[in-house]
């Protein structure tokens, strides 16, 4: 791969849920919130906090830069060849 091209790793918040194998009852159970806040998180990710993202991201066990900040998020990132992946 050159160091200019662009790796785009897209893992929406239900994607990292469903490979952790988890309910959305179950996580928001992790989380201290009501099933309905968390299926709205599921909806419009933009709309969680940094907060509420790295708890998230411990529960599902993914970096919360590959959940939240992807190219369908208005906080997009791309790794380039000033970037480490």
């Amino acid at each position: 791969m050159r160091k200019s091209e662009v790796i785009a790793l897209k893992f929406t918040l239900k994607q990292a849920r469903l490979l952790k194998g988890m309910t959305q009852e179950q996580v928001a159970k992790e989380l201290g919130i009501h099933v309905q806040t968390y299926r709205k998180m599921e909806k419009h990710p933009d709309d969680v906090t940094v907060g509420e993202a790295k708890k998230i991201s411990a529960i599902l066990e993914f970096s919360y830069d590959f959940i939240f900040f992807n190219d369908n998020s208005t906080f997009s990132r791309y790794v380039g060849s000033d970037s480490t992946v």
